[in-house]
């Protein structure tokens, strides 16, 4: 007896069936291509490098930034900071102001190494890196209704060297300079300036005339109530030579020189020779063994970074010249300093420099 089965049409079936199996078979085949990874060519690996060398010059420029801050003094907003002048039982004052017309508007206040972040968020590492101690700050009004006020920020560095290190790194170009002390520089609003081994921003709501002599006023009490030398010198100045040197150039840096770990107490300054402007350097490593090693070591990382030697006839005994991209570094030790010119455009120029260098440092400073 025959039952009832739907009728199923065999031929068209297998068709199907392989049209999918072979889709399928093809499918395969491609993910599988795709999948296998093409081996780069030479030009692509290259590439790859410069990419990567790119990168770290970038990341490289990012550090030094960061210890290179330039502070834009922005006005503060005496409308957003109003405030009556404090008690007469809080009206401790940093710096006295008998004569200089100004009255305490807030108590002081004290951070440590530990607390500095909660006043200055963003700029901490630069002063823990130069041997911050602590930082003091106070409000000072002109008037009763607290409109024209300035804060005083004084940082206590520890040494006369931290404390311009601090000053050096963050100098502004083309500023005015102030007769207060050696050290000492004026914005619109605002005076920076080094006094032994504190390091002080006083800085005004507005750029009024008055707010500005007020200003230079409790810098001159604070000099006078911490005595000192006003004549001080400024840190490393004996370090370069004299010729083709950009007055208020000198810089010390602390810390991470260059994006360099090993490089710290490094002596900077800017040279212009036939239009061309070349950072020097100079850092007292104490003994010639010191000094000769941390050459040989900054330029093995320079080599390794992809800096390639250059063979000149100009280049001067006993130092290693480098050109890393377009640029050229040049390092050498004579006795106990390390020494060299830093990122310069022209090889010529630099040479030049680096042999003034030399011989600076073996004629004032090594002969006894």
């Amino acid at each position: 007896m025959m039952t009832n089965r739907p009728f199923i049409d065999q031929v068209p079936l297998r068709r199907a069936m392989s049209g999918y199996a072979s889709r399928k078979n093809n499918l395969l085949v491609q993910v599988m291509k795709t999948a296998r990874r093409k081996k780069p060519g030479k030009m692509e690996a290259r590439l790859s490098m410069v990419v990567l060398a790119l990168i770290i010059i970038a990341g490289t420029g990012v550090v030094m930034r960061s210890f290179a801050i330039n502070p834009g003094v922005v006005a503060l907003r005496p409308e957003s900071h109003r405030q009556s002048l404090a008690p007469a039982s809080d009206q401790r004052m940093l710096i006295d102001t008998t004569e200089t017309g100004m009255a305490p508007l807030s108590p002081p206040e004290r951070f440590s190494p530990d607390t500095l972040y909660e006043k200055i968020n963003g700029r901490a590492d630069l002063y823990l890196s130069s041997g911050f101690a602590a930082l003091n700050t106070q409000r000072f009004s002109m008037d009763n209704t607290a409109d024209k006020w300035v804060e005083v920020f004084i940082y206590d560095m520890t040494t006369p060297e931290n404390a311009f290190s601090v000053f050096s790194m963050q100098r502004r170009e083309g500023a005015q300079a102030s007769d207060i002390v050696p050290n000492a520089y004026l914005t619109d609003n605002a005076l920076f300036m080094v006094h032994n081994h504190f390091y002080l921003e006083i800085i005004g709501t507005d750029i009024s005339e008055a707010l500005q002599q007020a200003i230079g006023r409790l810098a001159q009490a604070f000099v006078k109530a911490h005595g000192g030398s006003a004549g001080a010198s400024v840190p490393g100045a004996n370090l370069f030579p004299a010729s083709d040197l950009q007055a208020d150039s000198l810089q010390l840096v602390a810390a991470n020189a260059f994006g360099y770990e090993q490089l710290n107490r490094i002596h900077t300054a800017e040279y212009l020779i036939d239009g061309t402007r070349l950072t020097a350097f100079v850092s007292d490593r104490q003994t010639a063994e010191a000094a000769s090693s941390l050459a040989v070591e900054y330029q093995q990382t320079l080599l390794a970074y992809g800096a390639a030697r250059v063979n000149d006839p100009l280049m001067i005994a006993g130092a290693s010249v480098m050109q890393f991209f377009d640029t050229y570094e040049i390092v050498f030790s004579r006795g106990r300093y390390l020494a060299g010119v830093h990122e310069a455009d022209s090889l010529e120029a630099a040479v030049r420099l680096a042999g003034q260098l030399a011989a600076h440092l073996e004629n004032n400073l090594l002969k006894p």
